[in-house]
């Protein structure tokens, strides 16, 4: 049960998902005793890892503070 960090600059991001992601996002959470937010967030780091070309992820880290 890992917890993240604390964010450092944190966007509140709104989407809309299906019924059925949701209630597979909150059945993991609370298997996992993390929250929803906190699920999500990785679920995002895992698809940007996968998805986001080596070059695209170097420029931004480069913008990054």
């Amino acid at each position: 049960m890992a917890r993240t960090k604390k964010l450092v600059a944190p966007v509140t991001l709104f989407a809309a998902i299906e019924e059925e992601q949701h209630e597979a996002l909150r059945r993991l959470a609370f298997e996992q005793r993390r929250s929803l937010a906190d699920v999500t967030r990785e679920a995002l780091t895992e698809y940007i890892r996968r998805h986001a070309s080596p070059a695209r992820t170097a420029r931004a880290q480069r913008r990054m503070p």
